[in-house]
């Protein structure tokens, strides 16, 4: 495998300030996400929880009055106090499985916030796309508004045609037409951007793209999957679960046990003593151990196949990043944004090209730009996405 390890180097105008733009939304979305903010308090109370139900008992204390038929009798009065209690491994085993059963839900939070995490980032860059978009089509919707106005003045001198005339209003009509869309998606885009930040201001925000992101090392993401992924976390917590079960099973099958004091006055005499008692499970079924066993079979299983499927999408991700790296790459040298536009302008005006030849340049050069532009969207989107694999 070779070696990748390049620094992003897509624009060629640095950007003052730009790292700490997009971090500082990020921070935002960490910290005033609605969904990232009533995960933690989940996180919080499944740890509060995990920390309960694996104690004994509570103690029994029992007091009976009982009046007598007869005076000779008397009244009598019982008082029992009592514990019950497993062994000790009981106990162990059962506290492990709710430590482990925690530790899932923190690894589901984990992949729970990377998603949202890769949602807020993805939709940055989508800012990012309809702004340079939106700064290309204003050189178009500029130069349309000229070609009008020139192209109104040639028809009123006679120089000009009536269809070729009406070409260039309905050409302009579909410029402004788009210019709207985009101003109008970037107003929804904005509310979104609020939305995933906790409704914290973004006005002051420069969007571009983190310069300073590198395409990782294939090899590194396979080689820490099993540390970093949260659904392989939790695959192997799942098996140190399960094998945990199997004891907790084997020991809630053994015999429990009950201790403690009585003392019982009757007929004026006072008796006291000790309280012992035995629970045998004598019509307990034993394909609670067994299926504990299984499951732990079937867990490993599952964290084979789970390797397999995650290694193989990460693969393909890498692959898909890379071809888009080099299509962008190579599209960047051969585009000159503005200065395309402006050059089939001066060669319309100089009567080098005819209307028709400048239409069909202008979309080309759009259609290219477009590709470029969505190209560079969709490279940086794959790299958010390989960034929950990390």
């Amino acid at each position: 495998m070779i070696k990748i390890k390049s620094t992003i180097l897509f624009l060629a105008i640095s950007i003052a300030g730009l790292g700490q733009s997009f971090e500082s939304f990020m921070h935002n979305v960490e910290q005033n996400n609605p969904r990232l903010v009533t995960l933690q308090k989940w996180v919080d109370a499944e740890e509060r929880k995990a920390k309960t139900g694996f104690y004994p008992n509570n103690p029994e204390v029992k007091y009976n009055y009982l009046w007598g038929s007869s005076e000779s009798i008397g009244n009598q009065r019982e008082l029992e106090i009592s514990q019950s209690f497993k062994l000790p491994g009981y106990y162990t085993s059962k506290a492990a499985i709710q430590k482990l059963s925690f530790q899932q839900n923190l690894a589901f939070a984990e992949k729970e916030k990377r998603e949202i995490l890769h949602l807020a980032r993805s939709g940055w860059f989508k800012m990012v796309w309809l702004k340079k978009k939106a700064a290309f089509l204003k050189t178009r919707k500029d130069d349309a508004e000229k070609l009008v106005s020139n192209m109104q003045k040639g028809f009123e001198g006679g120089e000009i045609s009536k269809p070729a005339f009406d070409k260039a209003r309905i050409y302009n009509i579909g410029i402004q037409a788009e210019w709207q869309n985009v101003q109008s998606d970037l107003e929804i885009q904005k509310q979104y951007l609020q939305q995933l930040s906790g409704n914290s201001a973004i006005e002051d925000f420069i969007f571009e793209y983190p310069l300073d992101w590198e395409v990782p090392e294939l090899d590194t993401l396979l080689s820490n999957l099993s540390v970093n992924h949260p659904d392989l976390v939790m695959a192997q917590l799942g098996i140190k679960q399960a094998e945990n079960e199997v004891m907790y099973q084997r020991m809630n099958s053994l015999p429990s046990f009950e201790a403690g004091y009585k003392s019982e006055i009757f007929l004026d005499q006072k008796l006291q003593g000790f309280h012992a008692g035995i629970s045998v499970p004598l019509w307990q079924n034993t394909n609670s151990v067994k299926h504990a066993k299984l499951q732990t079979k079937w867990y490993k299983a599952n964290l084979l196949q789970q390797e397999s499927e995650v290694k193989m999408q990460v693969s393909a991700l890498y692959s898909e990043m890379l071809i888009l790296k080099e299509t962008y790459e190579q599209m960047r040298h051969i585009m000159k944004e503005e200065t395309v536009s402006k050059s089939n302008l001066e060669l319309l005006y100089s009567g080098q090209i005819s209307f028709t030849e400048y239409l069909v340049e202008n979309e080309l050069v759009w259609d290219t730009q477009s590709q470029l532009l969505q190209n560079e969207n969709a490279f940086f989107k794959l790299l958010s996405i390989l960034k929950t694999y990390e």
